[in-house]
């Protein structure tokens, strides 16, 4: 079966693309109702090229190769265009531009000629991605969120997982917003894929630190996106990406009837259950009755106007997935699983922008989202301290005494109402930035989960400090309304010196209480190529069901036990310095530390534990060798939430970054280094993260050979993850039944009839983990190197682009896990549980 969810998992990873240029010029001038306009952004679509218009209104594009392209020209106080234009290698194109003023446009995309940061964005830890690089970064497998963990401070779980860790926080601590909504669960499949579809995204902004006031209820990071409209000089424009197990089509086009605005419909789709389906069945790898694992979404945002200043945005996403597996007769493992699962996630929003023609902007906006799905889990899964080799090959029907049963069905639905508003007002002569909001949420959330294991396999998790959790029934549904409000004020000192302090209040009905924080921010040009920047911020985050599924552990929020609770606090303390070295390459260095306290953990209580010693010179495979189990005070896990940890995390980072800029230039990239440290104490113990990275290097090149080939390259490298090692082994202790009541109350060594000779008992042995503390290990170093070759031509008059992506070039053997068992003369044996092995694909693009 592992081999199943490996082969599944492995094509769900299959997809990518890339749009690639050939070489011209595209210049001209800009101008207004009173002559030419300085300072407007003439921006190529799905590219990472741009100019801005002089003194004289004129602007010039350079290192734009034989193509198509869209051109945006954007302004405040003047509406946006768009303009098609048709670039010849060696060529220079002529286009003139004529503006018309309309109102401020909030959220209008700022394009700066060198893609640097003005010194008066204070944001330190500030992002801007390319969408385009998800769509050809080497084994990112167009993924925004994969494109994310080859940044500084951003890692990944394991190569299966789209999920974001950073600096020291879990992903249930980041922020997730898509067009001024939160997302509480953004994945595809378990995590293997995210929402967000690289072909309808615009803008990308992850803050890994120290982020404003206007976000909130989040310890960690911000990753705010936005989808792009439609494009408004045509009827109809698409796009086609297809790899060998999906597809991705986008369609746009100016809104008809004349009325202003556009429109985009973008939907992607797995089809290897049309694929692979059949031939895992024709292997017998599957029953016939299995539907592989897939998923579809369609998003769609329509644009009216500007109207008088008005504008008038309708966005929606309707996405499902799911998977029902179940092992097959021709198996050749022990195990035997049986999983059903559906989950949807939904959005629709509503948003009404308005602006002035000079200093004020509004947004208001109304949102739906729903995020809900079911499981059911049945499995009988080998006793895991049994080595699986020996039992290859074995009929299903003599395993019976070795298999152990693992049980579960859940529910859950989170759905979310909310309506806030956001001004801007610019004054002093625009030197100075004011910003206020205010929301609510109401939040409707299910969580049902049912349990249904075996006696001796809930022995073996409460002897594992692996598994922190209580595996008890839970059913619970909670109403509840969350409401937030900030402002916050750049003020400007001579152009070099700015200054933002900001508050934010956010009180949470879940827990009853309300909380203010303070976050102050400053930036300083030391000269026209160096900026340095740092920020102090204080961040809360209110528990909820629906963060649990990011945080991968289960609570009880009943009201019994949040009434008791404080929201998890985080103080957040960053310096940074960028410095331009040359017109083309950047450097930012970063130093940070966060100070967490408050955070919740399941509470511990009083339990029982037993103990038992082996009789000298007795056999230890006899249960009567070793003396009658005593009991002893222990610890127990429960469901129960308390704010029982606190913690800190700390490091280092340098990014260099390469940005293509002149017409001859063929390298782009980066390269970024994070030192960190991060650590959580409890029960006075220091406990190293769970995802406790010491050193990251990521290398992210990308050469334009000529017209027509590209050669791009990902190499990644990772200090091991901290993970749990047993020390040795002991006997398993289980409760029987001795006076016939059905109780199961008096403690005995368990034994169990030998595989190899049904007439003997023998005593059953478990891992043992000692009372050391968690994540006494640590996991080999991680390093991956992914290589990527694009071929750009023409064909039937249209561009296309053919490219081969290949993860894992040299085969390395990453370790996500170990398998543990008890070998026959009692000693710890284990085996490697692997990342993805080396996976070749094959895809293309077109647009049309």
């Amino acid at each position: 079966m592992q081999k199943t969810f490996l082969f599944t998992i492995v094509y769900l990873l299959l997809l990518s693309s890339s749009l690639i240029a050939q070489t011209g010029v595209v210049r001209g001038t800009v101008r207004g109702p009173n002559g030419p306009v300085p300072g407007v952004n003439a921006f190529v679509m799905e590219t990472t090229t741009g100019a801005v218009s002089n003194a004289d209104g004129v602007y010039e594009i350079r290192g734009l190769r034989a193509g198509e392209y869209e051109i945006r020209f954007s302004s405040i106080g003047y509406e946006t265009q768009f303009f098609d234009v048709v670039v010849l290698a060696g060529k220079i194109v002529e286009l003139n531009v004529t503006m018309e003023e309309t109102v401020i446009r909030l959220d209008e995309v700022q394009v700066i000629g060198k893609d640097e940061r003005d010194a008066s964005d204070t944001k330190v830890s500030a992002i801007e991605v390319d969408p385009r690089s998800a769509k050809v970064l080497p084994g990112a497998v167009e993924d925004v969120l994969r494109t994310l963990q080859s940044l500084p401070g951003v890692l990944a779980p394991n190569d299966f997982s789209s999920q974001l860790v950073v600096r020291g926080s879990g992903p249930d601590q980041n922020l997730i917003i898509i067009d001024d909504v939160e997302i509480f669960n953004p994945y595809r499949l378990y995590g293997a894929v995210s929402m967000f579809n690289p072909d309808a995204v615009e803008d990308i902004n992850l803050i890994t630190g120290g982020f404003p006031a206007k976000y909130g209820d989040r310890l960690s990071a911000v990753l705010d996106v936005s989808n792009r409209e439609g494009t408004t000089s045509k009827a109809l424009r698409g796009s086609l990406n297809a790899s060998i197990v999906s597809a991705n089509l986008v369609l746009e086009g100016k809104n008809p009837f004349d009325i202003k605005g556009s429109w985009m419909l973008n939907g992607r789709r797995t089809y290897y259950d049309l694929i692979l389906e059949p031939f895992a069945k024709g292997t017998g790898l599957v029953e016939d009755n299995v539907a592989f694992p897939n998923f579809y979404d369609v998003q769609m945002k329509l644009v009216f106007g500007p109207f008088a200043g008005h504008r008038f945005i309708l966005s929606g996403i309707i996405s499902a997935d799911g998977v029902n597996v179940i092992s097959g007769k021709e198996r050749k493992t022990a195990d035997s699983i049986s999983v059903n699962n559906v989950s949807k996630n939904d959005v629709a929003s509503f948003s009404w922008q308005y602006g002035s023609k000079k200093n004020f902007l509004n947004r208001f906006t109304v949102s739906w989202y729903r995020n809900g799905g079911n499981t059911g889990f049945d499995s009988e899964i080998l006793d895991p301290s049994l080595n699986r080799k020996d039992f290859e090959d074995v009929l299903p029907d003599t395993l019976s005494p070795y298999l152990l049963g693992f049980r579960f069905n859940s529910d859950f639905r989170f759905q979310k109402y909310s309506v806030e508003d956001h001004i801007t007002y610019l004054w002093n002569g625009g030197k100075n930035s004011f910003e206020a909001g205010a929301g609510i949420d109401f939040l409707e959330t299910l969580l049902t989960f049912s349990f249904d294991l075996d006696p001796e396999l809930r022995a073996i998790f409460s002897a594992n400090p692996a598994f922190r959790a209580s595996f008890s029934d839970l059913s619970d549904l909670k109403m509840f309304a969350r409401q937030r409000g900030y402002v916050q004020n750049t003020f400007s000192f001579d152009d070099k010196f700015f200054i933002t302090p900001g508050v934010r209040y956010d009180r949470y009905e879940i827990l009853d209480k309300g909380y203010f924080a303070p976050r102050l921010a400053a930036s300083y040009a030391i000269d026209p190529i160096t900026t340095l920047r740092a920020t102090w911020g204080l961040y809360y985050q209110s528990p909820g069901y629906e963060k649990l599924l990011d945080a991968g552990i289960l609570y009880d929020l009943s009201d019994r036990y949040t009434r008791s609770l404080e929201a998890e606090k985080a103080i957040h303390y960053v310096v940074g310095l960028e410095r331009w070295l040359t017109e083309e390459w950047n450097v930012r260095l970063e130093g940070y530390y966060k100070d967490f306290t408050n955070l919740i953990i399941p509470q511990v209580v009083q339990g029982t534990r037993y103990f038992t010693e082996l009789i000298p010179g007795r056999d230890p495979l006899i249960s009567s060798s070793w003396t009658r189990p005593v009991s002893m005070i222990g610890d127990s896990v429960t469901q129960i939430p308390v704010n029982g940890s606190y913690g800190e995390a700390y490091g280092f980072e340098v990014l260099l970054a390469k940005q293509n800029k002149s017409a001859d230039a063929k390298l782009t990239g980066w390269i970024s280094y994070s030192l960190a440290y991060a650590k959580r104490f409890e029960k006075n113990a220091i406990i190293p993260f769970r995802f406790d990275q010491r050193h990251t290097l990521n290398i992210v090149l990308d050469y334009q050979l000529d017209e027509t080939w590209s050669f791009g390259m990902r190499w990644q490298y990772g200090s091991g993850f901290p993970y749990n090692e047993p020390l040795g082994v002991k006997p398993r202790i289980i409760m029987v039944d001795t006076d016939g009541d059905l109780v199961p109350e008096t403690p005995q060594v368990a034994t169990r009839t030998s595989f190899t000779n049904p007439n003997v008992k023998e005593v059953v042995y478990d891992l043992d983990f000692g009372n050391q503390r968690r994540f006494n290990a640590v996991k080999p170093d991680y390093h991956r190197l992914d290589l990527r070759v694009s071929a750009a031509v023409r064909f039937l008059g249209k561009p296309w682009v053919f490219y081969l992506d290949v993860i894992n070039v040299y085969n390395r053997t990453n370790v996500v896990g170990y398998d543990y068992y008890i070998t026959k003369d009692l000693k710890v044996g284990r085996e490697v549980n692997g990342m993805l092995p080396i996976l070749p694909t094959l895809g293309f693009s077109v647009r049309f």
